[in-house]
């Protein structure tokens, strides 16, 4: 959310810590090569936010911008954040964040040929930015899965509950749309009992050339929490769209 990936919204506690995940919803990226995905990447994630608590509704707006650049290590690929923007707005209160600290972060990702890539490093990020947007979290799932071989027009369902359809490729670059729906309900019992609900949708699209990989792609993640402790009701409206282009 504001972090695919890491663009964490502030909400009530206790569903803060559900904020800050909303991006990672399906973690698997693509299974390549490092080398594939030796390029510079902009992105840019905005997230609205409308939280209830009783008659009280806030609303927030994260908007982050950042460029990668991503470098095969060996077996792993390293990931450094270039440049970072990051503002909020609450309630029509803006502000913009001093984001100093984190640009010149660093990432390692495993990406090994079968399977799921793992972030085995990643940078520490100030509280006082994680608490706007969770930096240290934007290459959880950064990289867009591979689409399923398909022809034109042809759709399929994945291994994940994903729905794909190839669309009319552009300039030589195959395009895909993918959608998916998640709900998941946990409990907590620590000195307080939590019941979350979570219900989450995806509708995303990828260009993707044959020998490099992904080049372009959107997500648009909507998300609702329900969260009950103690008496209390509170509820979450998250809105993530989130723009990727491959610049070298």
């Amino acid at each position: 959310m504001p972090g695919r990936r890491g663009a964490a919204c502030r909400a009530p506690t206790p569903i803060r810590g559900v904020m800050v995940a909303l991006a990672t919803v399906w973690n698997a990226v693509a299974a390549q090569s490092p080398a594939r995905l030796t390029g510079t990447f902009v992105e840019t994630i905005r997230s609205e936010v409308i939280s209830q608590s009783g008659p009280a509704e806030h609303h927030r707006t994260v908007i982050r911008t950042a460029q990668f650049t991503a470098a095969p290590h060996g077996d792993t690929l390293v990931v450094t954040a270039d440049t970072i923007s990051l503002t909020e707005s609450t309630d029509n209160a803006r502000r913009t964040i001093d984001v100093d600290a984190v640009i010149g972060a660093r990432w390692k990702l495993l990406l090994p040929q079968r399977g799921r890539s793992s972030v085995i490093e990643s940078p520490v990020v100030p509280s006082y930015v994680a608490d706007v947007s969770n930096i240290g979290t934007a290459m959880d799932d950064f990289f867009p899965v591979e689409p399923p071989r398909l022809s034109i027009g042809a759709k399929a369902t994945d291994s994940a509950g994903r729905s794909w359809q190839r669309l009319a490729d552009s300039s030589g670059v195959g395009r895909y749309h993918y959608s998916g729906v998640r709900r998941t309900n946990t409990r907590s019992d620590d000195s307080v009992r939590v019941d979350t609900d979570e219900n989450t949708s995806e509708s995303s699209e990828v260009a993707w050339a044959p020998a490099r990989g992904p080049m372009a792609w959107t997500r648009h993640i909507q998300t609702n929490v329900t969260t009950r402790f103690a008496g209390r009701t509170v509820r979450a409206q998250v809105d993530q769209r989130i723009a990727v282009r491959r610049t070298a």
